[in-house]
């Protein structure tokens, strides 16, 4: 699994005023907590950052003055629309300990019953496994080219890297192919309900004009 270096700054003045202003500026307030000790509050380089999380990097180097700690990203808050970091939760790892954290699935290969017609339903993006941190994969690969229509595959049938294991259910969907529903075409009847109505009102009315003559 790479690790990724990151540079931070320690964070000394907190409140929501301190961080919109470090965010405007290109730095993100962040936490490394665990193990135990006490909890370190920091500021990241937006840029950095955001290149390692679009590189996948899940394991990093924080290094400020003369100390550095390897930690894993545990979870990254984005604004309303998803685009913005507002805030990054790292934990404690040592190497020797196993961790959990979330891995994108990835689909290669085009399903059988696609070609035959079906539709592909990729139902779980990412799964949470439970590894050391240098066995992180950077995401896991699934061939989808045999899948016929009706098939399924599980989390109990993704091939995982070793000592790596799933959390989670093992029977939950992670991709199908199933048929297309058909569209329900519109009785003709129906269809022709809307002139029937008013066909049927026109006598009324003219039996109203008579009466008022």
């Amino acid at each position: 699994m790479e690790t990724q270096q990151l540079q931070v700054e320690i964070r000394k003045n907190i409140g929501s005023l301190k961080a919109r202003k470090n965010r405007k500026s290109g730095l993100i307030p962040a936490i490394m907590y665990g193990h135990k000790q006490e909890n370190m509050m920091f500021l990241l380089n937006e840029k950095e950052f955001s290149a390692a999380l679009n590189a996948e990097v899940k394991m990093v180097n924080l290094k400020w003055d003369s100390s550095e700690e390897t930690a894993l990203i545990k979870d990254v808050q984005f604004d309303t629309f998803g685009k913005k970091i507002l805030h990054v939760d790292f934990v404690r790892t040592a190497l020797t300990e196993k961790v959990t954290t979330h891995v994108h699935v990835v689909l290669y290969g085009i399903p059988q019953g696609v070609k035959e017609g079906g539709i592909l339903d990729h139902a779980l993006k990412e799964v949470e496994i439970e590894c050391l941190p240098t066995e992180i994969p950077k995401n896991i690969r699934i061939n989808i080219s045999e899948l016929a229509i009706g098939d399924t595959i599980h989390i109990s049938d993704i091939e995982l890297p070793v000592n790596t294991k799933v959390i989670g259910n093992p029977d939950a969907v992670v991709v199908s192919v199933h048929l297309a529903t058909e569209e329900k075409e519109t009785p003709e009847e129906e269809t022709s309900s809307e002139p029937e109505i008013i066909s049927a009102r026109k006598p009324e009315k003219e039996e109203e004009s008579k009466n008022k003559d």
